[in-house]
């Protein structure tokens, strides 16, 4: 008589996809790890230059780069008007909280924050000789800021910014010390609370600004205060709009 083993095989489809999944995973996991990010991330500057008719952007190289982060040097955003705009160093990390951190490094480093709650905050300080590519502009200023929007897209709704300089030189020559800024956002009401300055020439005011987010150039604000030459106080007020000051 001829022995035949009894041999019983079973197929488990729970197994089979169990091994599959673990598999995809794992070529998910290499992908991330191997692909060459800073190529990714330069076709999405790629992207955002094409798409924005009014400036051009160009960068440098990247320091590092991932899935959710990346550094690079040398980015200039050009206006159509001439302006530019210069950041010798640009951090950027997304996640879960913060939603999204912005660094720019010009010596000091000024980090934006977006959050879940539909809120950005701004903190640290930026170099605006080396910010703005304006001759005779320059000084480091300290940021504060907390703004609020009512939903994603949407103009801001609430803010407060405190700004805050040992000295920042103006174009023309003049060097401004101890620059003191305070001012509050309410809707589209915008009230500077105080700005001051010490010499040479010693400032002292106050304004508020009505903001068409539409159109903001047109906006129209007020200001007044003193103003002191020397010896001699005096007193100023100014009105109109925003065109003059937003011309880029």
């Amino acid at each position: 008589m001829k022995f035949i083993p009894n041999i019983s095989f079973k197929f488990s489809i729970k197994k089979a996809i169990g091994r599959f999944l673990i598999f995809l995973a794992g070529l998910i996991i290499g992908a991330f790890l191997f692909m060459p990010w800073e190529v990714v991330w330069s076709q999405a500057f790629k992207f955002a230059d094409a798409k924005i008719s009014k400036a051009t952007i160009q960068w440098g190289d990247f320091i590092s780069a991932g899935p959710l982060s990346f550094e690079v040097t040398n980015v200039y955003v050009t206006t159509a008007k001439g302006l530019v705009i210069t950041i010798p160093q640009l951090g950027v990390d997304l996640g879960f909280s913060p939603l999204l951190e912005v660094r720019v490094k010009t010596g000091p480093t000024l980090s934006a924050k977006v959050f879940q709650t539909k809120s950005l905050t701004l903190n640290g300080g930026v170099d605006l000789a080396k910010l703005v590519r304006l001759d005779g502009l320059g000084g480091k200023v300290r940021i504060t800021s907390d703004v609020g929007f009512p939903k994603w897209g949407a103009p801001p709704r609430t803010g407060s910014i405190v700004l805050n300089s040992d000295q920042v030189e103006i174009p023309g020559g003049l060097i401004a010390e101890a620059v003191k800024i305070n001012a509050v956002l309410s809707g589209n009401q915008f009230q500077l609370n105080s700005f001051s300055c010490g010499q040479p020439i010693p400032v002292d005011a106050k304004g508020s600004a009505t903001l068409n987010w539409k159109q903001l150039p047109s906006s129209s604000y007020n200001i007044s205060g003193r103003v002191t030459f020397g010896s001699t106080e005096r007193q100023f007020s100014k009105s109109g709009n925003l065109s003059k000051y937003l011309n880029f």
